[in-house]
């Protein structure tokens, strides 16, 4: 338990010190190409609540995987919201 809250603080200091661009990367990129995906296949009649919602609903499975860097494979950019 002690080890995993020491990797959380290590993960924040990290993302903290990194480029703008290695921040973005890491945390909201993965999640916004999925969005955008899902987005350009569904064509919702209010894109900014449709991408509002898919951000809120998946964010889930992102937020673990922040502490890796790697983002989840598929990343439901078909699921509908």
């Amino acid at each position: 338990m002690e080890n995993q809250e020491q990797t959380l603080k290590k993960t924040r200091v990290d993302l903290s010190s990194l480029p703008t661009r290695q921040y973005l990367d890491q945390t909201v990129v993965p999640i916004l190409m999925n969005a955008l995906s899902y987005l350009a296949k569904e064509r919702p009649p209010e894109p900014i609540s449709a991408l509002a919602a898919f951000l809120v609903k998946n964010k889930s499975m992102y937020e673990s995987n922040s502490e890796s860097s790697s983002p989840p494979a598929g990343g439901n950019s078909d699921e509908k919201s």
